[in-house]
């Protein structure tokens, strides 16, 4: 009943909420021009019904790129303006004029923007490095040469010549990690500013017809009165993004570039660090070098092979501090470049609400490279193996075939690695911790109905070479998945489903150590619908996601959706999941309205009702939310929401043990965040959750500083608190001498504080200086010791078995359980308390010293303290950690473009 009256109470504050929102979405939405206030304009609203349409003309005589449009050429080449509001008033007309030119010849691409600003004074320009955002001005072109209505390359430039390119992909996504090499300069004069463009063809994806025809848009952003006007009209309603562009037509004779780019590299450097002078591998000075290549081949109009040969990712940002007290595996973001650029191509999601960029997905490319499988730790009394994996080399092959098919093919191979282990006793040991190692990925996706319709599909497959030491891994593992979408209803609408198996193979300890795995639990004594068989060499399973949405037009929007995983679907060798063995059904309405009024500039109101089953099945959760967004009339925003979970099962608690009856609980949030067009912003960030029939609550607190001392130097600090104390922490799973299992719980107040700083000092846009420094702090200290005893107990008090007086006893690094207290222990655990301090920093120098060929200079430094205190002594562990001497390292890498 108490659950029932939360979901009740859910939704009438729900109906109340609308209700609120509708009576403010009637206040009047007269506009004004003052832009912290809605616009009011004698002028007529820009038309939006007409087709935007531009002719290239072709080049004539010499263009310099200078930011200076006086040339013949570009003077005698039609313009077009007619720009549309899109921020802070759709529709209005934009304050400030912007008429474009478009140019072509053999090689290039050529686009001029003269942005009109009758105060050129206030013209912001931040200098800040390459492919980095900022509160500035700026122009953005975004060229859809395969003109399928769906993909587009974008190129953007600031008044101080900031450079920033990406891809949008499936219309709406963007991938920031592509990377180009084109031209632009930038010139501010009595009339605004000028953004002159050179983009080769080469930098481009289009076919080889005679006559060209592209999708084109144009876009300005005004930082000081957060205007955003685009050429063709591209409502803040829609979705979509590349199916909104304008057309650029008359672009004929010209041939796709060969495209060949060669990015040779080497690196030198050493790493530094105190070591123990009776460890036989360990030196004090660790000199480094390497040797390798990137490179590119354009096999058609359509198709580049990707390639690298002994990648390098000595400059790459250290991964954040953590503490992972849950059986789920942390995810950390990709941050290799030859990964990242073209990621989008290679995504095949199994995440609900984020698509092909879901966290769980089939895959993942820090699989390739990751650190070891095994280790040599506790083999001898001192050891040698690397933290990563060699990758010997990785390929990849994308675009777009004559047909309209996008192709994404990877294969890379990694080495086998070896651990060098000193014996006690004497003598030397090489034993395997990773076996060589095959990875392929195949995306295939095709668009029908001028983009609105989407059919594709992925598969993946590992190969392992494994020795009989690794044969826990599995030697062979493939999975596959099918997807279609499809826009109705005037794309107002969207439908989306996926399918997904998966296939292992391996020896019978390798398929029963997936069996067991977090994933899985398979062992769990009440899991009677799954098949627990420690002698089976295989593992099949599969997944399905659907989902039904209103995406766009009116209001009002809304979706429902079901996702759903077999027990024995698994794709963590290539792909990261989490989870299976269940199934989810969601439903979602929104109400927004993106009018201003007299107080918001825009806002929604969102709500969102869940329910996961097992495949028994047995409902394990029921839940659901209500949360709100919102910008002021002066650029302020945030948003806010509270949720209720009717938590009823949790068959993954006592991790391979029973099922556990589960309790309800809350949770809310808040967020709010300053006038991002200030040289000072600021946000913060706070969450709560509380489960009452435990006691258990926690608390976090993430507020976030960014000044921009001048226009080319910004420090930002991000500060973050939290405290968790949870009655129902889980610690160890122990046998007794009767091989009986006990499940130890115990009672956790874990305190957590880190501080990420950042400081970025840019000279121009091709060299700068980048700091970054994270201190971090975590301790754990554990009471109330308890193991299950009636895991499906209604009453939470009677589900467990909290050790007494004389039951529990500590030794020096564990607990001794004697239940009889007749001096003979039942069974021992290992004390779980935990003080953790870790400091990771780097500079990097950077100076891209023409285009696409950059100097780094990197010095980085890692330490990291840890005791089983388990107390929380801010000043004290702060100074343990300064004690620490860690590693430095000092690292050069000198790369060179070559493109032919």
């Amino acid at each position: 009943m108490g659950r029932n009256r939360a979901i009740l109470g859910l939704i009438v504050a729900w109906v109340l909420c609308a209700a609120s929102v509708q009576a403010l979405a009637d206040k009047d939405q007269t506009a004004a021009l003052d832009p912290r206030r809605p616009a009011t304009s004698t002028r007529a609203a820009v038309d939006s019904s007409t087709p935007r349409l531009v002719a290239a003309a072709r080049r004539v005589g010499r263009i310099k790129i200078d930011g200076r449009i006086d040339e013949s050429a570009w003077l005698s080449a039609p313009k077009r303006t007619n720009f549309w509001q899109r921020n802070p008033n759709e529709a209005a007309p934009p304050k400030f004029k912007t008429e474009f030119r478009v140019l072509f010849d053999a090689d290039s691409l050529y686009v001029a923007v003269r942005a009109h600003d009758p105060e050129p004074k206030l013209i912001r320009g931040l200098l800040t490095r390459r492919d980095v955002g900022s509160s500035s001005d700026w122009i953005m072109i975004g060229v859809d040469s395969y003109y399928d209505r769906r993909t587009a390359f974008v190129f953007a430039i600031n008044p101080a010549g900031v450079q920033r390119d990406f891809i949008i992909f499936d219309n709406s996504t963007e991938d920031d990690k592509w990377n180009a090499v084109w031209q632009c300069a930038t010139r501010v004069d009595s009339k605004g500013w000028v953004a002159e463009y050179k983009i080769p063809y080469s930098q481009l994806r289009f076919s080889g017809a005679p006559t060209q025809t592209w999708g084109l848009q144009v876009m300005r952003t005004v930082a000081r009165t957060q205007e955003e006007n685009v050429w063709s009209p591209w409502p803040r309603a829609s979705s979509q993004v590349v199916s909104q562009f304008g057309t650029l037509s008359g672009i004929a004779g010209i041939k796709p570039a060969r495209r060949i780019e060669l990015l040779p590299y080497v690196t030198a450097g050493s790493a530094f660090a105190q070591v123990d002078n009776l460890d036989p591998f360990a030196n004090s000075i660790d000199k480094k070098a390497g040797v390798g290549l990137d490179f590119k081949y354009g096999l058609t109009s359509n198709m580049t092979l990707a390639g690298t040969i002994n990648p390098d990712f000595g400059q790459v940002e250290a991964d954040p501090s953590q503490v992972n007290l849950s059986d789920n595996e942390a995810f950390f973001a990709e941050r290799r470049p030859f990964f990242l650029e073209g990621a989008n191509i290679f995504g095949f999601g199994l995440g609900q609400g984020d698509g092909d960029n879901s966290v769980e997905k089939l895959f993942y490319s820090r699989r390739i490279g990751a650190t070891p499988h095994d280790s040599a730790s506790g083999l001898g009394d001192y050891y040698s193996e690397p933290d990563l994996t060699t990758i010997y080399g990785a390929a990849k092959l994308s675009g777009k075939t004559a047909g309209g098919w996008s192709v994404g093919l990877l294969n890379a191979v990694t080495a086998r690695e070896t651990a060098t282990v000193a014996h006690p006793f004497g003598g030397v040991e090489v034993v395997d911790i990773e076996p060589l190692t095959n990875y392929s990925v195949l995306r295939l996706s095709k668009d029908f109905n001028a983009g609105r319709t989407k059919l594709g599909g992925a598969f993946t497959n590992v190969h392992r070479d494994n020795s009989e030491r690794l044969d826990w891994l599995h030697d062979r593992a493939y999975a596959g998945g099918l997807g279609v979408e499809h826009r109705f209803g005037k794309d107002r609408f969207h439908a989306s489903l996926k399918v997904a198996g998966s296939y292992v193979h391996g020896t019978a300890a390798a398929i029963d150590n997936t069996q067991r795995a977090s994933q899985h639990y398979y062992q769990r004594p009440d899991a009677e619908h799954v098949n627990y068989d420690p002698s089976r060499t295989s593992l099949t399973g599969a997944a399905m996601l659907w989902s039904l949405t209103k995406i766009q037009g009116g209001q009002w929007r809304g979706g429902a959706g079901g996702d759903s995983r077999s027990p024995g679907f698994e794709v963590n060798d290539l792909g990261f999941q989490r989870s299976a063995d269940y199934y989810t059904q969601w439903l979602w309405l929104q109400y927004r309205q993106d009018k201003p009024g007299k107080l918001l500039r825009n806002y929604s109101f969102n709500s969102n009702v869940w329910t996961v089953l097992d495949w028994s099945p047995r409902a394990t959760t029921v839940g659901g939310n209500l949360n709100v967004n919102g910008q002021l009339l002066n650029f302020w925003g945030g948003h806010m929401g509270v949720s209720v979970d009717g938590n009823r099962w949790n068959n993954r608690k006592l991790r391979g043990g029973p099922s556990v009856r589960n309790d309800l609980s809350y949770s809310a949030w808040a967020n709010a965040w300053t006038d991002p067009r200030n040289n000072v912003t600021g946000s913060v960030g706070a969450n709560v959750w509380r489960q009452p029939a435990t006691g258990s609550y926690s608390v976090s607190v993430n507020p976030s500083l960014s000044i921009q001392a001048r226009s080319n130097l910004v420090l930002s600090f991000g500060p973050s608190v939290s405290k968790r104390v949870d009655d129902n922490q889980y610690v160890e799973e122990v046998a007794d001498s009767t091989g009986t299992p006990h499940y130890v719980l115990a009672r956790i107040n874990q305190l957590t504080a880190g501080l990420t700083v950042r400081v970025n000092y840019t000279f121009s846009p091709r060299l700068s200086l980048q700091f970054y420094a994270q201190p971090f702090l975590a301790s754990g200290d554990y009471s109330r010791f308890k193991e299950a005893s009636d895991p499906t107990a209604r009453n939470y008090r009677a589900r467990y078995s909290e050790f007494g007086v004389g039951e529990l006893r500590a030794d020096l690094d564990s607990y001794v359980v004697d239940r009889q207290g007749d001096g003979v222990a039942d069974y021992v655990f290992g004390k779980p308390d935990f003080s953790f301090g870790q400091l990771r920093s780097n500079l990097v120098f950077r100076w891209e010293y023409r285009p696409g060929s950059t100097l780094f200079v990197v010095w980085s430094h890692d330490r990291t303290r840890d005791d089983s205190m388990g107390q929380f002594r801010f000043a004290d562990d702060l100074r343990d950690l300064a004690r620490e001497t860690g590693e430095h390292v000092v690292l050069v890498k000198l790369n060179y473009w070559l493109g032919m």
